[in-house]
């Protein structure tokens, strides 16, 4: 959808609204992706091993009763911000804690930001972008949940400049 133009801007310039919701619909399958990812991860890892461990830890990961890492998805003023949950058993807590964050994203333009810190993104490069068809398909098919696919690649960093 559109807006009409304001008359302070020119016919080249025109603002489009996006609704945040069709964002967060995004951000949300790229938490998915990410889970699932990890899921893959540590499927492959158990597997390597001909342990008692590794055949249960297998087994419950496949059954879906294992606690895997999770990744919740955090609205906020600017940003939604999608951080790793691992399960802590430590002296029998037995519940998730909030650890990094893997990316942020701009509620507004749906573009993809690696993190500087735990509470602001690294606005120098858009990493991806959620709204862009082919740009969205490539961050769902590379993300991984290190964090990996929010690198630049140094042909990619030539061609953008």
């Amino acid at each position: 959808m559109t807006a009409t133009i304001p008359p302070t801007l020119t016919n080249n310039e025109r603002l489009v609204l996006v609704k945040t919701t069709e964002v967060e619909d995004y951000v949300n399958q790229l938490a998915d992706r990410l889970e699932e990812n990890y899921k893959e991860y540590a499927l492959r890892l158990s597997s390597n091993y001909d342990s008692d461990y590794s055949k249960k830890r297998f087994e419950s990961i496949k059954n879906g009763t294992a606690n895997l890492m999770r990744f919740v998805v955090t609205k906020g003023r600017k940003y939604f911000k999608i951080t790793a949950h691992e399960y802590d058993t430590f002296q029998d807590r037995n519940e998730y804690k909030e650890g990094s964050v893997n990316c942020f994203v701009n509620k507004n333009t749906g573009e993809v930001y690696k993190p500087a810190s735990y509470n602001a993104p690294h606005t120098k490069h858009v990493r991806y972008n959620l709204l862009d068809e082919d740009s969205r398909a490539e961050c769902l098919l590379r993300a991984d949940w290190a964090g990996g696919y929010l690198y630049l690649r140094w042909y990619n960093f030539f061609l953008s400049c």
